[in-house]
């Protein structure tokens, strides 16, 4: 019989039968795969919450959860992961309700290796067909991870980090300046899990009051306080079977740090006012822009937390420190403003060289708000300089060496930003706005044409 061709895949094997159990074991590891074997479908969906797999070889008639049930499962929750069922039944409706059911191929039992070698090979190719296939869709819409854009080497690094981090069930805490797009990075790790069919549950500590942040995050029992008329469940409990996102971490109050601590190592919660503990199945993403470590030397953070949290820590560089991504996000940026392909705008190679000099010390979110309101101001395809509202320093920076130069693109910046601010104000009354701005009509018309501005597009509705 040829040997396999494989690359390392991991495969799971479920069938509540010991001997099939170790003969698939045995003749998988042979030929170079990795099998893990369970003897139920309850087992299967335990590990198939914390692990990825390339193939899932599955027992029909299983004792409680049947085969069919795992496969109806795993299309619910949009598992792209094949599945070959083998079964003893070789009845033709079980085989037609099986692979209506999203099943990659049936096998009926006994079987010679040779036959499952073919209908591994088979599954195990396609599955590899539609990994390239998203890969190259990434590649196509431009160094892209969940929404996260970037090609710069330090964007490389973590897009690398996070496709390794995420298969696993470990606390992540991801850190960085405001507006890196660490909410992007966790619903990256989200996606990229075998969690991504369950539920992603965000939440902003620094937006929640001290006094229900324990309700919030665990429930409330009725009757626990003044005002709880209900039972109500927390965010991990809502969380349940996906990712509990907690931004802005360092914002937990230190006497709720100890019962989240708790609930990481335990796995369980205990609502407000409740003395029973609920087990709930949820990993959790931390991210700050603050220094945890300051703070708990500080004693403003716990120390054992801190430790819990950082198990794969994942850093998000500034906006400053990968600038080669600036041309690619705003382009990105700009067509995501376009209702359709004609309506896309570009930069002017003068619009571009102002952006690379701004420190954006709001990271991409303040390029992001920059560029909408370039797209808005900018009359015609091509969006400008004086467009783009940045401050003035960046102005002169990104002119030419010339103080001459840098003088002539701070005028006409300040120039058009003015007239737009008259137009505004008089809701597009030339007269009016000629006469605040203490000009001729007539001179005013014609700093409108330089600008290529039209008093009609600021007439109030």
């Amino acid at each position: 019989m040829k040997e396999f061709m494989t690359e390392k895949e991991k495969i799971l094997v479920v069938d509540d039968e010991p001997g099939v159990r170790q003969f698939l074991k045995a003749l998988l590891e042979r030929k170079g795969y990795r099998p893990t074997c369970v003897e139920s479908a309850e087992d299967a969906v335990v590990i198939l919450g914390q692990e990825r797999f390339s193939l899932i070889i599955t027992d029909l008639r299983l004792p409680v959860m049947r085969g069919e049930e795992l496969v109806a499962w795993l299309k619910k929750r949009r598992l792209r992961t094949p599945v070959i069922v083998i079964s003893a039944y070789g009845d033709t409706k079980s085989i037609v309700d099986v692979i209506k059911k999203g099943a990659e191929d049936y096998l009926p039992k006994p079987f010679q290796p040779e036959d499952l070698e073919l209908v591994v090979l088979k599954a195990l190719a396609k599955n590899r067909l539609l990994e390239e296939n998203e890969k190259l869709r990434q590649e196509v819409f431009g160094g892209a991870l969940g929404g996260m854009i970037g090609r710069s080497q330090p964007m490389e690094k973590v897009f690398q980090l996070i496709r390794k981090l995420s298969p696993s069930d470990a606390t992540v805490l991801i850190t960085g300046e405001s507006g890196v797009g660490k909410e992007l990075a966790a619903r990256a790790i989200h996606e990229l899990s075998a969690r991504a069919p369950g539920p992603f549950v965000q939440v902003n500590a620094g937006s929640l009051p001290t006094t229900l942040f324990e309700a919030e995050l665990f429930g409330v029992q009725k009757g626990a306080y003044t005002g709880a008329t209900d039972s109500r469940e927390g965010l991990f409990q809502a969380a349940h079977g996906g990712t509990l996102f907690l931004d802005e971490i360092a914002e937990v109050p230190l006497e709720v740090q100890a019962k989240l601590l708790r609930v990481l190592e335990s796995g369980e919660v205990k609502a407000v006012g409740d003395s029973r503990n609920k087990k709930v199945n949820v990993r959790v993403v931390a991210a700050t822009n603050r220094d945890l470590m300051a703070m708990v030397q500080a004693g403003q953070f716990r120390k054992d937390l801190f430790y819990r949290l950082s198990v794969l820590p994942l850093s998000i560089p500034p906006l400053r420190e990968r600038m080669e991504d600036i041309p690619l996000l705003a382009d990105a940026f700009l067509r995501s403003q376009s209702k359709t392909s004609k309506d896309i705008k570009r930069l002017s190679p003068e619009a571009i060289k102002v952006l690379l000099a701004q420190n954006w010390p709001g990271n991409v979110r303040e390029l992001k708000n920059a560029l909408e309101r370039a797209f808005l101001l900018a009359e015609g395809a091509e969006i400008h300089s004086e467009d783009l509202l940045v401050p003035f320093e960046a102005e002169i920076m990104g002119a030419a060496g010339s103080f001459r130069e840098a003088k002539r693109v701070h005028v006409q910046a300040f120039e058009k930003q003015y007239l737009s601010y008259l137009l505004r104000q008089t809701g597009g009354n030339i007269s009016k706005a000629a006469r605040e701005a203490g000009l001729a009509r007539r001179n005013f018309q014609s700093l409108l044409k330089k600008y290529h501005l039209r008093p009609s597009a600021f007439k109030k509705s």
